[in-house]
């Protein structure tokens, strides 16, 4: 009777102890380190979301210091689909615009972290009044990353409002951390550029996007980091690179004298525009040659949708990723293609991007006539496919022509959107994927059982 009286004492000590361990805000007790580790490991969106847990808790996601990411592009691409009025979209287009700049400004005043991982800023309009305080902020914040994107991509009644930015870089900014800079739609000069990679030692990524007041560029410098650089939708006059250790290169635009110099690690390299044309016609340029000759990775794109067939190229055993980006209009034949592929007989990796432009008549059948068999190709990736005559036809050939080949994958997204943030691209994915699948189901029957064929 002792002993039970003894045993219900204790059950009663330890109720009334874990009652007081519940009523208890375990989670204000935590130490800094670990609320600062745990915060670290979070969204800014889900950092602020915390506040609510407890008292401690209500301002200490204004100590964030990972990625700060603001990306209006999704909400634009929905609001561009929506089937209501042109002039309601552009009602609703603004009162977003507003809405997004006060969340965008009032995170940035709270946020009182010494550092910060990175800040990105997407969005069809930036402000010019406010663009240079955010590099300003992002220079106080010792940021690693800066990612500006104010490319348009809405609709026509602001285009005349939508033109790039400008003077919103100084070369008084010291960004010593800077590990990766981006910026489209933003007009800078080759002279800002260069000071931003002399001021910033860590620097090894460079990508800036249709920059009109890019003309001129020296890409060189003692100690210089950069890794890769890339260069789209430019209007470079003279571009000279001598960079031990740049790893990747695009360049998107006209015509420019490009001198590389020294870039003995370079293993990719992505050309587009007017100028892969030049490129194309000069392959056997002992300049360009030694460039095209040393990479692993090569992107090229079919400016002139159907210029004469390419005749005495050079064969290009080192490269074994080949991307072809091809302008092309449905119907039209593609020899131009069909000849360049000839240059690169070992290619493991072949991705073919279509970009369509209009619809175009033929009253021939095409036939595409590979020459070489591709005994290394294993992979396959294709985008932009629309069940085309010729597109089909190609593709067919390769399939015959690549007895190995082991994986096919059709992507829903056009290249148009490849640059797009991850949300949108996969939303365009989904919007397009069923009619895809039947698209692909025209290839079906000429693809080997032993080859998985994938739509994404």
């Amino acid at each position: 009777m002792a002993q039970g009286k003894i045993i219900a004492q204790e059950v009663s000590r330890r109720i009334v102890t874990w009652n007081r361990i519940e009523k208890r805000d375990i989670i204000s007790t935590m130490p800094n380190e670990i609320i600062a580790n745990v915060l670290s490991r979070l969204t800014l969106k889900e950092a602020a979301r915390t506040s609510v847990l407890s008292t401690t808790w209500r301002y200490q996601w204004t100590y964030f210091s990972g990625d700060v990411d603001f990306d209006h592009s999704l909400r634009t691409l929905l609001l561009r689909h929506e089937n209501v009025g042109v002039l309601t979209k552009c009602n609703v287009f603004v009162r977003d615009w507003e809405r997004f700049m006060s969340r965008l400004q009032h995170v940035l005043k709270s946020l009182k972290c010494h550092s910060m991982q990175g800040l990105r800023i997407c969005m069809d309009m930036g402000n010019p009044w406010k663009v240079a305080e955010w590099v300003k902020f992002a220079a106080q914040k010792n940021v690693e990353t800066l990612d500006l994107d104010f490319s348009y991509n809405f609709m026509e009644p602001f285009f005349e409002m939508s033109e790039n930015i400008r003077n919103v870089l100084s070369r008084s900014f010291e960004m010593r951390a800077l590990k990766v800079l981006r910026l489209a739609s933003v007009d800078v000069s080759g002279e800002i550029i260069e000071s931003f990679l002399a001021s910033c030692p860590v620097l090894e990524t460079l990508c800036i996007r249709g920059s009109k007041s890019l003309e001129s560029l020296k890409v060189q410098g003692e100690g210089l980091r950069l890794k890769h650089l890339e260069l789209v939708e430019c209007h470079i006059l003279c571009l000279d690179i001598c960079a031990e250790n740049l790893m990747t290169f695009t360049y998107t635009g006209d015509y420019g004298k490009l001198n590389f110099e020294a870039v003995p690690s370079l293993v990719e390299a992505s050309f587009g525009g007017k100028y892969c044309n030049y490129l194309l016609s000069n392959m056997n340029d002992v300049e360009l040659y030694g460039v095209l000759s040393q990479v692993h990775v090569l992107k090229l794109e079919l400016f002139i949708l159907y210029g004469e067939i390419l005749e005495d190229l050079p064969v290009l055993g080192n490269v074994r990723q080949l991307e072809l980006r091809i302008r092309h209009r449905c119907g039209g034949q593609l020899d131009r293609t069909v000849s360049l592929l000839s240059s690169f007989p070992s290619i493991s990796v072949l991705k073919i991007k279509f970009m369509r432009t209009t619809i175009w008549e033929v009253d021939e059948e095409w036939k595409a006539n590979l020459k070489h068999e591709y005994a290394n190709l294993r992979e396959l990736e294709v985008s932009g496919y629309r069940r085309d005559s010729c597109q089909i036809e190609l593709l067919i050939s390769i399939f015959k022509k690549a007895p190995n080949l082991n994986r096919i994958v059709v992507d829903p997204l056009a290249s148009m959107h490849v640059q797009r943030s991850a949300d949108v691209k996969a939303s365009i994915r989904e919007r397009q994927r069923d009619m895809t699948i039947w698209y692909v189901d025209a290839l079906k029957p000429h693809v080997s059982p032993s080859t998985q064929l994938t739509v994404l």
